[in-house]
């Protein structure tokens, strides 16, 4: 039984995830699609480390809604959106910029940008708690994914935008 995979790297880090690797009963199958998010939940237990088939996988429901969500806002265009966040969105998804944008920097900058200008009826069922009474938003990223950068992009929109 063996865990590891000849090509674990399936997608272009500049395009929407089509493929990746999911363990069923242990072992790699390679599965169309992008991967759900979530994380896995090891058994309480004690003695040696439990094998990966052993851990439960606990899907992140409301990420994997929004996710669903911000690809379909994104695919129709991105209605709602003011004309500043227009041009910038032009501006990131250009594919002949010099340093193009990997597609989990564009992706989060769209989560935030949906959770803020996106309709109400397209953000129905998603609660965003309060926290001493502001609204949060985070997004997680790899290590390298260029987090930095999203934070560039985000000051971007906001100041442009209040600017406007």
């Amino acid at each position: 039984m063996s865990l590891l995979v000849d090509s674990p790297i399936l997608n272009s880090p500049f395009e929407e995830p089509t493929r990746y690797w999911a363990y069923e009963e242990g072992q790699p199958v390679l599965k169309a699609g992008r991967r759900p998010a979530g994380y896995y939940l090891k058994a309480r237990t004690r003695g040696p480390q439990m094998a990966l088939l052993e851990e439960e996988f606990v899907p992140l429901d409301q990420v994997n809604t929004i996710r669903e969500r911000v690809g379909t806002w994104r695919e129709n265009g991105y209605p709602g959106i003011t004309p500043i966040t227009r041009q910038l969105l032009n501006h990131w998804n250009k594919p002949e910029r010099e340093r193009r944008l990997f597609f989990c920097q564009r992706e989060a900058a769209e989560t935030l940008i949906w959770l803020v200008e996106a309709s109400p009826a397209e953000r129905q069922g998603i609660a965003v708690p309060k926290d001493n009474g502001l609204v949060r938003f985070a997004s997680k990223m790899a290590t390298g994914s260029g987090k930095t950068v999203v934070m560039g992009m985000v000051i971007a929109w906001q100041v442009l935008n209040k600017l406007a």
